[in-house]
């Protein structure tokens, strides 16, 4: 009945048998996989690699592939030979995904010339790779499971038949990285990206990297979805200061660019994170940023109520919230996708001096400008000697007495939202920084008027000035992610 998201009440309403119930299941099922894998990645046909890619990460996502829906696609194909109906609907799924990863395949085919491959064999493989994972995750619980090899594998199989395209390192037409995912660090105020984001970068000199990317690279869609993807999801964002959320039920979310998360303080004190997103349908169970919840988190709509440890507190196929990983550095709240392909976390060395800052405001400026253009601005100089990047997104500001963060998130293509985490000491009449305004503002209006220029200009521009190694290497890290490289993005 939950997985047809239909209550007791309705099912003895409108249907008169079992069999009716269990086909509507079904139906559900098939749609779900439909609008969730399906359709995200034919969007992606023009850019078969990113495509394919995507194809896997979703196949392989808990919301799709968790133990329990596995385990009921099998159940139903088990009796498809008697039941036309379940035939007809579990063929039909079958059927259109083999036809999308065909075309996906014989897209990279045709794109890289290799006309001797065999695009039913190499298409037929992938999918039997993924089908034996399938079959390994109905038998296992959702702790045992480990999607991040699972993923490793299948892209491997992948690599195996295009190590160029699928290949780790070098810019590339068609996509992402194979198998690494973006990365993180800090360092002084010209701190560069590192990690797997910067794979086509790494060991290269300044001269080997992109000195700018194409004009429509601030203003793309598809690139934005790999830039959610790849850079985004691995990265620990931060959200908020411990402070926030000092007593057991006190919450704080986060837009995380691409996962919004929820953190509360459970009734021993611990702090946990989660996705913010009911598990019947993908909405927030909460909107405001802080607040406390009395004894559960609830999903009001549809009256499901989740434990501090995100636990469903009743029986059903709903399922318990879904982690995220969080750490503690210096009083900050740092939070990021579980199982992001990428290991360690932000090294705030210097930073110490949060722990004796108290949280002072929290503002937030829409911005018509595309959030790469902010952080190449912060990249070519930081507002003093004590700034620090945190990549890819991230810039703090320490001064004595009190400190900023400020986090660039992008809301669509060629638009941002520019939040500003004040902190300040624990002594009264502590006030945010009037020089950090003044430069913030200035910020904007050249990463405004820059995108607007981006927009009217008819050819891509180049720069003539010089670019630094961390604008470079951060560039790097984008250029690695785009579908079809434009003629001067490796320009010199």
């Amino acid at each position: 009945m939950a997985l047809a998201d239909m209550s007791p009440g309705i099912v003895r309403f409108y249907f008169d048998s079992k069999d009716a119930m269990l086909l509507a299941s079904l139906a559900h099922l098939a749609a779900e996989f439909e609008e969730r894998e399906m359709v995200p990645v034919a969007q992606l046909r023009d850019t078969p690699v990113a495509a394919l890619e995507r194809l896997v990460d979703l196949y392989l996502d808990p919301d799709i592939a968790s133990p329990r829906k596995v385990s009921v696609w099998y159940s139903f194909w088990g009796e498809a030979s008697s039941r036309q109906e379940y035939y007809d609907i579990c063929g039909r799924k079958d059927e259109d995904f083999a036809a999308l990863v065909r075309d996906l395949v014989g897209r990279v085919v045709a794109m890289t010339g290799n006309a001797h491959l065999d695009i039913d064999g190499i298409a037929l493989g992938l999918i039997g790779a993924l089908e034996v994972l399938w079959q390994g995750i109905a038998f296992q619980s959702e702790a045992d499971i480990d999607r991040r090899a699972a993923r490793q594998q299948s892209m491997g199989f992948l690599r195996s038949v295009f190590p160029k395209e699928f290949g780790v390192g070098g810019l590339r037409e068609g996509g992402a990285v194979g198998s690494g995912a973006s990365g993180g660090g800090a360092g002084g105020s010209n701190a560069s990206v590192r990690g797997n984001a910067a794979v086509g970068s790494r060991g290269a000199s300044v001269s080997d990297l992109p000195r700018h990317l194409p004009r429509w690279a601030y203003s793309d869609g598809v690139l934005l979805t790999a830039e959610r993807e790849r850079l985004f999801r691995p990265a620990w964002q931060v959200i908020g200061h411990e402070a926030e959320v000092s007593k057991a039920g006190d919450f704080l979310t986060g837009d995380l660019a691409g996962e919004r998360a929820l953190v509360v303080r459970d009734e021993k004190g611990m702090l946990r994170a989660f996705r913010n997103a009911c598990r019947r349908r993908p909405h927030a169970l909460v909107t405001a940023r802080t607040g406390r919840f009395s004894g559960v988190i609830p999903c009001v709509p549809h009256g499901l109520s989740y434990g501090f440890d995100g636990k469903l507190l009743h029986d059903g196929a709903d399922g318990d919230l879904t982690p995220l990983e969080i750490k503690l550095k210096s009083g900050l709240i740092l939070v990021r996708a579980a199982g992001a392909q990428r290991e360690g976390g932000p090294a705030l060395t210097g930073w110490e001096g949060f722990a004796e800052l108290v949280p002072l405001s929290v503002q937030e400026v829409e911005v018509a400008a595309d959030w790469k253009l902010l952080v190449e601005q912060w990249l070519e100089g930081a507002p003093s000697e004590r700034g620090r990047f945190l990549a890819p997104n991230q810039l703090v500001e320490v001064w004595r007495g009190g400190a900023a963060v400020l986090r660039v998130l992008p809301t669509v293509a060629g638009r941002s939202r520019l939040q500003r985490l004040e902190y300040g000491a624990r002594r009264r009449g502590s006030k945010p920084r009037q020089k950090l305004d003044t430069w913030i503002a200035q910020q904007i209006e050249l990463a405004e008027s820059t995108q607007t220029g981006l927009a009217a200009a008819g050819d891509d521009l180049t720069e003539n000035g010089p670019v630094s190694a961390a604008l470079a290497e951060f560039r790097g890290s984008i250029a690695v992610l785009l579908p079809h490289l434009g003629a001067g993005a490796g320009s010199t």
